[in-house]
């Protein structure tokens, strides 16, 4: 009894101890993640034109980019697309559809899905809206055109609709 009594305690400390680890680990992560989109407002700020950052994040399509919505002097809004520390692309908000917009259009074309996620970003040098809409367990992404409204793609990703349970020889359960 004294046996499984100590074996227990120590799977339970292994076991805390790797959680630990994971928290650690997801939590510098995110501090990461803060400190470099705080240096990139930083750097924006320092640009001539720039009045204020309105909104920032990070865009992970083909290519990752950092999406900035700047105050510019001349009282527009404007998009920044910067990669590898510069301004690699950058449009005018108003030629742009907005968030709403683009959720409008998604939520058009899958009117039964909840919208996950929307985000600016670009695709072939053209600002694109990615739109996640979730129906029946499945995630369709929906690919906007930013300046013309068309619907560029359409797919989904199910994760679980091609796993067959299957069993090994030793009785464990797994999927392929």
């Amino acid at each position: 009894m004294l046996k499984k009594i100590k074996w227990v305690s120590l799977s339970v400390t292994v076991l805390a101890i790797i959680i630990m680890t994971y928290i650690i680990a997801l939590v510098r992560y995110a501090e990461g993640e803060v400190t470099a989109i705080n240096e990139y407002v930083t750097s924006l700020l320092t640009l001539p034109d720039v009045v204020s950052v309105l909104e920032i994040h990070r865009f992970n399509g083909l290519e990752s980019y950092i999406v900035a919505n700047i105050e510019h002097t001349s009282g527009q809004e404007i998009y920044f697309f910067v990669r590898e520390g510069s301004v690699q692309h950058y449009f005018i908000s108003s030629q742009l559809i907005d968030e709403a917009q683009a959720n409008g259009i998604a939520q058009n074309v899958m009117p039964n899905g909840e919208i996950i996620n929307t985000q600016l970003g670009i695709l072939q040098e053209t600002p694109i809206f990615e739109v996640q809409i979730e129906d029946e367990g499945v995630v369709h992404y929906i690919v906007i055109n930013a300046q013309t409204s068309e619907i560029w793609l359409n797919f989904y990703l199910s994760l679980t609709s091609h796993l067959q349970p299957l069993t090994s020889r030793t009785g464990v359960l797994f999927y392929a």
